[in-house]
């Protein structure tokens, strides 16, 4: 989260990627950072044991996500 909301500050374009049990903890340091509404991209939990088909699914749904956000 803080070098997403960094690169933004400097007017790069970014995406944070949060998996579910770490959406609180990325909410908590973006509002300490001074964007309490900074978007970001939640994925299921678990990624490390998933099938490499598995995982194009959820890059799927995560592409959709942060084009959203970088368009929104």
């Amino acid at each position: 989260m803080h070098d997403g909301i960094t690169f933004e500050q400097m007017g790069k374009r970014a995406v944070v990627l949060c998996t579910e049990p770490f959406e609180v903890t990325a909410r908590n340091i973006a509002r300490m950072l001074g964007q309490p509404d900074y978007p970001f991209v939640i994925l299921q939990h678990p990624l490390g044991s998933l099938t490499p088909d598995e995982i194009k699914e959820r890059a799927a749904v995560a592409c959709e996500q942060a084009i959203d956000i970088l368009t929104g």
